[in-house]
Parts: structure tokens; C-alpha cells; sequence
């Protein structure tokens, strides 16, 4: 398998494997020079280079980049991700002390507060954390810059704003030390960024990297995640050719046939067969691209000419190009987790549609957006302020009968605890222990026989039989009267 690990591998991906959607020329020119059938340096078409499978090389930034524009199924499953982690709502609570897990409200979390709001000029929060979740899938990390003011980089915090550095323009330089360094500067000497023209570089510590991948890159010397795109080379080749197929099936439907002279009107002829020229054939070609399926086309063929059509035909269900589509889909989803049941939900019911949405929350988008906010919460030094930074769930209807049935839970469990306790069996600060509530101090340590609540509940019984025995007491005698009514 031929893998191109260079950045040279741009014009590669063009001539070995998408022949008819995009142009070489499309990274120096990204307008309208694009055409759907591009042409080569010479102003041939551009096929396939020999009758082998040649292989798309996902390692490097610039392939990754490309594969994601144009091959759907890939940019799918990676949007729907973006959209699903944005679904939520970023808080910034407190994380310590009285209050704790209620909304912070100190000097710390107001700055922060707007700088989420509002990470840029260009992009609102959604658009941005989205733009970022689809970096990191797509190349395996995201950088994130936030712009501080001169004097106040040891307080990140007082940043006006955020950027995503796009990845494929990101590059790290090494210090070229890897063992028994403790700090990122022993190993990163410096980044890069190369936009518009300028090539901007940036201390190690300015700079925050969201990661999407567990294992390092050994193209960046082990010092950036690698692309989950690695290894699904030959699912997006299968994709981009399976789609290539059919868009040629149904705009050229491939070679139906081919023209000869007619035997038959040539047999008495003095000058018996004489082959086309040349020129004779590019007429004929062109002449039978007027006729097709489209609305500018001819549908029937009229011919002076004593010509015999030879027709050809195949299976074109053979191909199994939408079985291949599927198959490689399902490679995609299987890679990055996502539920293949909300990609192809055809024959999908209702029920395992939600079972495998509330599936792809617990085990991917929620887990995936902590580790995210973890690498806000160190950056920015959230801890320090007693403040963190995470998303909330919660209000998705998928979570909804989940809080409905974890309410009854809890209304049973206190149930139980309830009757436990008048039993002495526990005491009352195990009982609001068990609940997830602050104990409320040396009296909760008592049984329910040695409590306050029972002597006061016991002197409460004892005043009430008082009051109802002196009631009746009081009450004046009942006359009796006898059968007959004296």
C-alpha cells in the first residue's frame, strides 16, 4: 500500500484516487478554476496511474484536510459530533466550600464567563467550541489561543479572546529531548503557525492543545496526537471511488457499446470496408455526447452514415458500490464511536434510536467534553479560584426520564431510610449522608430513640392524651331513658 507521507502528497491524492473531483491546481486556486473533471498539466484527463489500488495516506494534516472536504460520510459522523457536544450548556460553578456545585460569582468567574460568551469577534461560543471539536476529529488535536494582554500571561484569564489555530497550518517545533523532562518547555522549544502569509511563532505555555486521540504522532516526534483518520485509508478511498463510480454511471453510464461499419450495407460496395479515420471517430464521439439523460442532451440518435451498433452491457448492481458506501461508513462510525444507528437510521425504530443516542452521550460526547474542560480548567488555572469550568446535559430530552426515574429512586431510598431511622438502625446524619446531603452535626449522630426530635415527640403524645382525657372528663353526663319513653 502506497502511503505518501510528504507535504507533495496534496498533488498525489489528486492523480491516485479522486479523478474526477478536484483539480491538481485546486490548493493554489481555490475558485472557480475547481472543475468537476479536472485535467492534467497537459490538459488530459486525469485517471487512475495503473490497474493497482493505490491507497489515500491519512498521516499527513494536509491529506486529512482534504479527506474531510469531500468525503461525506466522514464529514458527517464528525459534524453530528460537533453538533451533539454543543447541545449542552457551558457553566462555570464552584468547585469547593460553601455553595459548592452552585453557580461562582467571584472576579475570576465573570471574566471568564465573557470570554466564553464571546471567544471572538467572529465566532459565538457554539461556533467556536463546534469549530474545535471538528479540528480535533478531524486532525487529532485542536490549538487554542487565547489572546492575553502584555503584563498579564501569568493570568490567562484577563484574555480578550480565543482562537482555534488551524492544524494543518500548526507545526511543533522539538527541543529534541523526550526522556526525564517534567515541563512542556523541556519539550517543545516552540510553535508555529504559517496564515496569510505570516508564520507566527509561539511559546510552549501560550498555548493550550484539546486532544482527541490517545496515542502521540511519531511524524511530530511523539509531541501531537495522531488522527483518528489513521488506519481508514482504504475506507475512504472506498468511499471517494464507490461514489466516483456511480456519478460516472450516471452521467456516462461507462461504455454501453461500440460503433462499427455495417457489414451488411458494405458487402456489394466496390470499395468494401475502409476504416474511419481519426478525425472520423472525434467526430463520432462528439456528436454522441449530445445524447444522455440530461435536459440539454438528445434522446434519439439519427445517423447518415451506415453504421452497426454493437451493444455491451453488466450488472451494474455488481459493482456493490452503495454496499461498499455502508461498509465503509460503518468502518468510520466504528473508529470514532459513533453509533452507526443514527448514521443509516433507515430501518432504525424509535426505541433503539433513543437507546443509542443516551449511549453515544454516556460513552463518547460527555466523557470527550470532560477531558476538554479539564484542559480549560488547568490552562486557565480554575482551581485556584475555586471555580470549574464543565457543560450540563441535563436539559436534553434524552436525560429527562432518567431524572424522572432517578426522583422516584430517591423517593423510595428515603422511604426505606425514613422507617430505618425511627427503628434506630441508623442515625440521622447516615440517612442524609446516604442522600448526598451535609450532615448537621453531633445531633445527627444520635439514634431516633436518643434524639430531641423523639423526646419532643414523645412529650407532644403525652401532652395530647392529657388534653383528651381531661376533655372527657369534662364532658357532661349522658341521660338514659328507658324503653317505654319516661
Amino acid at each position: 500500500m502506497a502511503v505518501d507521507r510528504g507535504f507533495t502528497g496534496l498533488n498525489s491524492f489528486f492523480n491516485n484516487l479522486f479523478g474526477t473531483i478536484a483539480g491538481p491546481n485546486a490548493f493554489g486556486r481555490m475558485g472557480s478554476d475547481i472543475d468537476f473533471i479536472p485535467t492534467d498539466g497537459n490538459g488530459d484527463i486525469m485517471r487512475l496511474k495503473g490497474q493497482e489500488a493505490v491507497w489515500l495516506g491519512l498521516r499527513m494534516p494536509m491529506q486529512q484536510k482534504w479527506a474531510y472536504d469531500y468525503c461525506y460520510p466522514l464529514a458527517s459522523v464528525i459534524d453530528r459530533m460537533a453538533e451533539s457536544d454543543i447541545s449542552g450548556e457551558v457553566e462555570i460553578l464552584r468547585s469547593e466550600g460553601k455553595g459548592k456545585e452552585n453557580e461562582a460569582t467571584n472576579p475570576w468567574s465573570t471574566r471568564m464567563r465573557a470570554l466564553l460568551l464571546n471567544p471572538n469577534p467572529l465566532q459565538s461560543w457554539e461556533q467556536f467550541r463546534g469549530q474545535q471539536v471538528a479540528y480535533k476529529k478531524t486532525y487529532g488535536y485542536c490549538p487554542v489561543m487565547p489572546i492575553v494582554p502584555a503584563g498579564f500571561e501569568d493570568q490567562p484569564d484577563y484574555a480578550k479572546a480565543m482562537i482555534n489555530l488551524p492544524p494543518w497550518l500548526f507545526k511543533c517545533m522539538p527541543t529534541g529531548k523526550y526522556l526525564y523532562q517534567t515541563k512542556i518547555e523541556e519539550f517543545v522549544k516552540e510553535y508555529s503557525v504559517s496564515i496569510m502569509g505570516q508564520t507566527i511563532v509561539l511559546p510552549p505555555n501560550s498555548i493550550f492543545i484539546i486532544e482527541d486521540s490517545f496515542v502521540q504522532s511519531f511524524e511530530n516526534n511523539f509531541l501531537l496526537p495522531q488522527s483518528r483518520l489513521v488506519g481508514l485509508d482504504m475506507a475512504v478511498s472506498n468511499l471517494c471511488a464507490a461514489m466516483e463510480a456511480d456519478n460516472v454511471l450516471l452521467r456516462k453510464k461507462g461504455p454501453l457499446g461500440f460503433i462499427s461499419h455495417d457489414a451488411a450495407a458494405t458487402k456489394d460496395s466496390v470499395a468494401g470496408y475502409i476504416p474511419m479515420t481519426n478525425d472520423q471517430k472525434k467526430d463520432i464521439q462528439a456528436d454522441l455526447a449530445k445524447y444522455g439523460m440530461s435536459w440539454d442532451q438528445y434522446q434519439y440518435v439519427v445517423s447518415k452514415i451506415a453504421l452497426k451498433w454493437n451493444p455491451m452491457s453488466f450488472d451494474v448492481k455488481g459493482l456493490g458500490t452503495k454496499e461498499t458506501v455502508l461498509a465503509s461508513a460503518r468502518a468510520i462510525c466504528q473508529r470514532f464511536g459513533f453509533p452507526f444507528v443514527l448514521f443509516e437510521d433507515s430501518d432504525a425504530t424509535y426505541s433503539n434510536q433513543e437507546s443509542a443516542h443516551k449511549k453515544f452521550y454516556d460513552n463518547n460526547v460527555i466523557p470527550n467534553n470532560y477531558r476538554d474542560m479539564a484542559k480549560y480548567n488547568q490552562f486557565f488555572k480554575a482551581a485556584d479560584n475555586s471555580c470549574k469550568i464543565c457543560t450540563d446535559y441535563s436539559e436534553l430530552a434524552i436525560f429527562q426520564e432518567d431524572e424522572l426515574n432517578a426522583g422516584r429512586a430517591m423517593q423510595a431510598a428515603s422511604t426505606g431510610l425514613q422507617i430505618s431511622y425511627v427503628n434506630d438502625i441508623i442515625t440521622k446524619n447516615q440517612w442524609l449522608e446516604y442522600i448526598g446531603m451535609p450532615n448537621i452535626g453531633p445531633e445527627g449522630d444520635k439514634l431516633y430513640s436518643q434524639s430531641e426530635a423523639k423526646k419532643a415527640a414523645d412529650e407532644q403524645a403525652a401532652a395530647n392524651a392529657t388534653a383528651q382525657a381531661s376533655q372527657i372528663e369534662n364532658q357532661p353526663p349522658i341521660k338514659q331513658y328507658q324503653l317505654n319513653g319516661n
